[in-house]
């Protein structure tokens, strides 16, 4: 028979009216063909207005981005960027994600929401490499039916996503709770996916964790009566 398990949200949002998806941090590329983190603006806002009873604030610009584009100009002309540029970018976001009188300032500025930021993205990767291989071949001798074991080259690439959610206390500028969330998805070399068709398809199975921070959730299952 069918059951279905409620589950409380992890965090009690009951003192919030309003929720703003400030922009998440990326990596510091040399070329963005995908810009994830206003992808994932859009898809959070759409979810969180559906799922939650929040109103969803829908700034022009994501907060964020204003600060993180101060990080940028610290590190001077554009275009490409060294490792240790690239590393000194990824400790001033870390200090802005972890600075609760900015978020504060933000919280302020949009009437104390619950504010939702964080580290945001997707990653290609390469699994191509020998694997076993089993096939049933005929015995040229008896003609007989034998099981033959041996190993192929197989051309595997996906993505993998990787997502760290902060959720911040827009009156205190305090963080509440954070939560991390990775998927990935494989294809075989037959399979020509894009970057953001794989975005969206890891998205789909992270979301309903995602929501189950903010929201109480149903999970659904079967269970077996035996008389």
């Amino acid at each position: 028979m069918p059951v279905e398990t409620p589950l409380q949200s992890k965090i009690d949002v009951t003192k919030f009216r309003r929720v703003l998806v400030a922009g998440f941090v990326t990596e510091l590329a040399d070329d963005n063909d995908m810009d994830v983190s206003s992808e994932t603006a859009r898809l959070l806002q759409n979810q969180l207005r559906s799922s939650t009873k929040l109103q969803v604030l829908e700034p022009d610009r994501p907060p964020l981005h204003d600060a993180l584009e101060k990080a940028v100009e610290k590190l001077g002309e554009g275009g490409r960027y060294t490792r240790e540029e690239k590393e000194q970018y990824k400790v001033e976001a870390d200090r802005v994600l972890g600075d609760a009188e900015y978020w504060r300032k933000v919280g302020e500025e949009y009437q104390y929401p619950l504010i939702i930021t964080g580290r945001i993205g997707l990653e290609a990767q390469n699994r191509s490499g020998f694997q076993s291989d089993e096939r049933v071949v005929r015995d040229p001798g008896t003609n007989r039916p034998r099981l033959m074991r041996g190993s192929r080259y197989l051309e595997r690439k996906g993505y993998s996503l990787s997502a760290d959610f902060h959720f911040v206390d827009g009156q205190t500028g305090q963080t509440l709770h954070k939560e991390k969330f990775t998927e990935e998805v494989l294809y075989g070399e037959d399979q020509k996916t894009s970057p953001l068709s794989s975005y969206f398809e890891l998205m789909d199975r992270l979301l309903p964790n995602f929501l189950g921070v903010v929201s109480p959730q149903r999970i659904r299952g079967t269970r077996v009566l035996l008389y």
